[in-house]
């Protein structure tokens, strides 16, 4: 095998640090100080959570990744100040909205999301209740806050989902575009958007397997044994690919609400 067999191979081929390219600079770019930044807090539920995935693949990284293309040159910072098990009532009783006031001395956007929780916990009226008054707190802190309500997922049911939630959670959305509307705030709607997705045969937009962390599937991978089963896919959570989409319609949001630059940004 010669004498080169016999020494350890520390470099296996490359150099260990890293080469300077386009991806590996992006992922590795300081993030910029608050004061000088556009502040986004993500605000919601498990479904905006999303530690079911690695870091890299949560919503914040796919906001930031397409905030940097469209508006290049301007910095922001994002947090994700979400909770599994998260409901609006919850995070203005139980210190969430403490802790983003002592987190974030600049708060320029916040998108929430609340429902899944809510619903089965509070009900309709007391979930949107919630909800108005959170952003009546917010806006006490951040008087010059957009603040974007964002409704849930729709699921392929039969297909791809054990019951129709869709029917379940469509009173509670109807309900908060309503309230949106009253309070000044703006309308993200996903469930809209995701239903159409579907309908164009656009339907893989969650993770699969029992909704517990052990069984979590984040992809297609065991589709082939499972694909004809409905409970396989009964898992609100979204995947990757939801995320990615739901991180476009962010930003055309952001681009209809400011143009081409993000409030607070210091260019």
């Amino acid at each position: 095998m010669g004498e080169a067999s016999e020494r350890p191979d520390a470099s296996q081929g490359h150099p260990r640090e890293w080469p300077s390219t386009p991806y590996s600079d992006e992922a590795r770019a300081a993030e910029p100080p608050m004061d000088v930044a556009s502040c986004i807090a993500l605000i919601g539920d498990c479904t905006v959570c999303c530690d079911y995935l690695p870091p890299a693949n949560r919503p914040e990284s796919h906001l930031a990744v397409r905030l940097r293309r469209a508006f290049p040159g301007q910095p922001f910072v994002i947090r994700n100040r979400s909770d599994n098990g998260g409901t609006a009532r919850g995070f203005l009783e139980m210190g969430g909205v403490d802790g983003l006031f002592a987190a974030m001395p600049r708060l320029h956007v916040a998108f929430l999301r609340f429902g899944v929780n809510d619903r089965k916990r509070d009900g309709v009226a007391a979930c949107v209740r919630y909800l108005a008054l959170l952003c009546e707190r917010l806006r006490g802190r951040y008087p010059q806050l957009a603040i974007v309500i964002e409704t849930g997922l729709w699921v392929d049911y039969p297909d791809h989902y054990m019951w129709d939630r869709n029917a379940r959670l469509a009173l509670l959305y109807d309900a908060m575009r309503s309230m949106s509307r009253e309070a000044g705030c703006e309308l993200l709607d996903i469930f809209d958007m995701t239903r159409a997705e579907v309908e164009r045969g656009n339907w893989d937009l969650r993770v699969r397997g029992l909704p517990d962390p052990k069984h979590t599937i984040v992809d297609g991978s065991f589709d082939g044994f499972f694909g004809d089963d409905p409970a396989f896919f009964t898992n609100i959570h979204p995947n990757s690919r939801c995320l990615g989409l739901i991180a476009e319609w962010r930003v055309e949001k952001l681009v209809e609400l400011f143009g081409g630059r993000l409030p607070g940004a210091v260019v």
